[in-house]
C-alpha cells in the first residue's frame, strides 16, 4: 500500500497521466503569457444601513479559463451586485471580488446561495467521515436531514478570517446554509435573509489590514475553496493613509494557489484515498500548477517604481518559500505588514514562508532593476513543509517585467523610512491560563493517516474549553507530528510568545497510552518533564499580531492573547455577543481540518 507521501506525490502526476481519461500536466502549459488579472472591486451601497456599506455576494457556477493552453471550463466564485444601478458588477469566474471597508465604519454582507446542488468536485467528497465516525447516515451534512435530496452534496458558510466580530457572523462551520433553503445547527443571520442566503454584520474595530473571506463549511471546506469560494477584504484607517504606502494600481493583491487540471481544463482534485478507513480523503492535496489570482503562470508588467503587493496563500496544503529572482541575484524587498495588520517596523529581507491562510504585505522597489528586466517570483518549499516528500514542486509562481514607462515620479515614501505602528507585545502575568494543544495524527497499520486531532478529540464533540472574557492566554501547541501545521484562531489576534524542544516521541507514546485508558485523571504526561533547552523567540519576519501562526514540528509553539469580545455595532440590534459564544481554533491546512483538526471553544462572560 502506498505511503501517504508516496500518494500525495502520485495524486498530482495522476492529473497530468489521464485520471478518468483526462490530465494534463504542469508541464504542458506555457508559462508567462496570461496577465494577471485584477481582481475587482465590489461597490457598496451606503443608503441599505445608516453609517454603514451594504455588499451582496452570490455563490455561483462561472465560466472560467484558468490558462490559454487550457480550455473553458466552470469554477465557483463570489459575484458583487449591481447596487447602484450602473452596470457595475463584480466578479471573475473564480474567486470573490475585493470587499474594502473603513476602520470602525460597518460592513453588511448579505451571502447568497445559487450554486447547483450537485458538487463541481462530488466525486471527492468523503462521506465515510460520517458514517464511521458520526454514526449517521451519509447523507450530507451529517445526516441531521434526512430529508435532504440524496444528490444534495452543496452546503455553504463564509468566514471572514482574521475578522472581529460576534459568533452570529463568525462563519461557524455548523451555520451552514444550501441553495435549497437548508440549514445546519448553528445558522444564523440578521433579519431579512432568504432561506438560502445569510446576512453577516462586521463592525470593522480593527486597524488596517488585510483578511480574506472563504468558504468554511463543515466537511467540505477544503472542496468549496479548491473550486474557488474565496475572495479578499482589506480594512483602511487614516494611520495607514498617512504612511505614504502605493495605492491605486500600484497595490496589487496576489491570491496565491496550486491547483491541478484535467484535460479539458476543469479542476482536479483526487477521488482515492490512502487507507479504506477514508476510501477518498487525501491528508494533503498539492497541484502541480500555480495560479495566481485565478490564472496559472501569469505576468504582470510593472513600471520601475515601488509596489506594494498584497499576498495571500489560499493553497489547501502548500507552504511557500517565496523570493523574486532574475536567475542571478534575489532582489531585496521589505515587510511591511502580516496577517494582523502593519509591523512594528519595515522588515528589509530577501525572502518569505507563507502557510496556507498567511498574507504579506510587502513593498518591492521595481526601480532598482534594469528597466526591460524580468523577474520571476520563485518558490522551494517542501511539500508538505518542512519535511517534502509528498508533493510536486513548483519551483516558479509568476512573473514581473519591468516594461512599462515610468507614468509620474513615485511619491511614496521609502519603506526604510516608513513610521509604522508600534507592536507593543502581550506578556502572561500571575494567574494567566495556559492552555495544551496537543496535535496528533492517528494511523492505520500501514502508518497512514486517519484522523488529524487536537487533543486527541473530534470537532463535533462536546465544548471543553471555556474563555473567560477579557481573559489573556497562553495557548501551547504541542506539535507531535512530523508535519508543519498552519493553526488559526477565531475572534482574536495574537503574537507567538516563544517556541521550545521538547522529547515529541517520548510525550506522544506516553500522551497515546494515557488516552487509550480513558484519559483518567492526574494520569495525563506533564508537558515541562518533556522540555528541551531554553524557549525561542519567532523568527524576525513571524513577529507581530497575527490571526494564524505555523506550530513547528516536534516542538511546543506557544500563543498569546486576550480574549475580547467584539463590541455590538450601534443602532444594529442583534450584533452584539451573547454568552456563551461559541468560536473554533483549527489548522489550515484545509485536508486537516476537514478531519478532524479543528475544535470549538467557548467565551464566557
Amino acid at each position: 500500500m502506498l505511503t501517504r507521501r508516496e500518494f500525495a506525490r502520485l495524486a498530482a502526476v495522476a492529473a497530468g497521466a489521464g485520471v478518468r481519461g483526462v490530465g494534463v500536466t504542469a508541464r504542458g502549459l506555457r508559462k508567462f503569457i496570461d496577465p494577471l488579472p485584477r481582481l475587482p472591486v465590489a461597490v457598496p451601497d451606503a443608503s441599505v444601513y445608516p453609517d454603514g456599506d451594504y455588499f451582496e455576494l452570490t455563490m455561483r457556477q462561472q465560466p472560467w479559463r484558468f490558462h490559454t493552453d487550457l480550455g473553458t471550463t466552470v469554477a465557483w466564485g463570489f459575484w458583487a451586485s449591481d447596487l447602484s444601478g450602473r452596470g457595475r458588477a463584480a466578479g471573475l469566474g473564480c474567486l470573490g471580488p475585493t470587499l474594502v471597508a473603513r476602520r470602525d465604519r460597518p460592513s453588511i454582507v448579505r451571502y447568497r446561495d445559487r450554486l447547483p446542488p450537485r458538487h463541481l468536485l462530488h466525486h471527492s467528497i468523503d462521506q465515510s467521515v460520517w458514517q464511521q465516525v458520526r454514526g449517521v447516515p451519509p447523507d450530507p451534512p451529517g445526516g441531521r436531514h434526512m430529508d435532504m435530496p440524496r444528490d444534495m452534496t452543496v452546503w455553504n458558510v463564509v468566514h471572514l478570517h482574521g475578522g472581529w466580530n460576534p459568533p452570529q457572523s463568525d462563519g461557524n462551520p455548523a451555520a451552514w446554509f444550501t441553495p435549497h433553503g437548508m440549514h445546519g445547527p448553528q445558522y444564523a443571520t440578521q433579519p431579512g435573509a432568504a432561506p438560502n442566503e445569510a446576512i453577516y454584520a462586521y463592525g470593522n474595530r480593527q486597524r488596517a489590514t488585510m483578511l480574506w473571506y472563504h468558504d468554511h463549511a463543515m466537511d467540505l471546506t477544503r472542496l468549496n475553496n479548491y473550486a474557488g469560494l474565496a475572495g479578499l477584504y482589506i480594512i483602511r484607517d487614516q494611520a495607514e493613509d498617512a504612511l505614504g504606502l502605493p495605492q491605486g494600481r500600484f497595490e496589487v493583491p496576489l491570491i496565491v494557489q496550486d491547483r491541478a487540471f484535467n484535460r479539458d481544463g476543469s479542476l482536479f482534485y483526487p477521488s482515492k484515498g490512502v487507507t479504506p478507513y477514508h476510501p477518498i480523503w487525501s491528508p494533503e492535496v498539492f497541484g502541480d500548477t500555480p495560479v495566481v489570482n485565478g490564472k496559472a503562470y501569469p505576468f504582470l508588467a510593472v513600471e520601475p517604481r515601488r509596489y506594494r503587493l498584497r499576498v495571500l496563500n489560499a493553497s489547501n496544503s502548500r507552504f511557500y518559500h517565496l523570493w523574486f529572482g532574475d536567475g542571478r541575484t534575489r532582489l531585496p524587498f521589505w515587510l511591511v505588514g502580516i496577517g494582523g495588520g502593519l509591523r512594528g517596523h519595515a522588515l528589509r529581507s530577501t525572502d518569505l514562508l507563507m502557510a496556507p491562510a498567511d498574507r504579506a504585505d510587502i513593498v518591492v522597489d521595481f526601480a532598482s532593476v534594469p528597466f526591460g528586466s524580468t523577474l520571476t517570483l520563485m518558490n522551494d518549499a517542501a511539500a508538505p513543509y518542512p519535511g517534502g516528500g509528498g508533493g510536486p514542486a513548483i519551483p516558479e509562481i509568476m512573473r514581473f517585467q519591468v516594461t512599462d514607462p515610468l507614468s509620474a515620479r513615485d511619491p511614496t515614501t521609502p519603506p526604510d523610512e516608513l513610521a509604522l505602528p508600534p507592536f507593543e507585545p502581550l506578556q502572561p502575568a500571575t494567574g494567566t491560563v495556559w492552555r495544551e494543544r496537543v496535535l496528533t495524527e492517528t494511523t492505520d497499520r500501514h502508518d497512514n493517516p486517519v484522523h488529524m486531532q487536537i487533543n486527541g478529540r473530534y470537532f463535533f464533540e462536546p465544548v471543553d474549553d471555556f474563555i473567560r472574557t477579557g481573559a489573556t492566554e497562553v495557548w501551547e501547541y504541542v506539535n507531535t507530528t512530523a508535519d508543519a501545521h498552519p493553526m488559526h484562531v477565531h475572534l482574536v489576534r495574537f503574537h507567538i510568545y516563544n517556541r521550545q524542544k521538547f522529547r515529541a516521541d517520548d510525550y506522544k507514546k506516553d500522551y497515546g497510552r494515557w488516552l487509550a485508558a480513558g484519559r483518567p485523571p492526574g494520569g495525563r504526561p506533564k508537558l515541562d518533564t518533556y522540555l528541551v533547552g531554553p524557549p525561542t523567540a519567532p523568527e524576525p519576519e513571524q513577529q507581530g499580531w497575527r490571526d494564524s501562526f505555523i506550530a513547528l514540528p516536534q516542538m511546543v509553539n506557544r500563543i498569546i492573547a486576550t480574549y475580547t469580545p467584539a463590541p455590538p455595532i450601534p443602532g444594529m440590534d442583534g450584533t452584539g455577543t451573547t454568552f456563551p459564544a461559541d468560536y473554533i481554533h483549527h489548522c489550515h491546512i484545509l485536508e486537516h481540518e476537514d478531519n478532524d483538526m479543528m475544535r470549538p471553544w467557548q467565551l464566557v462572560g
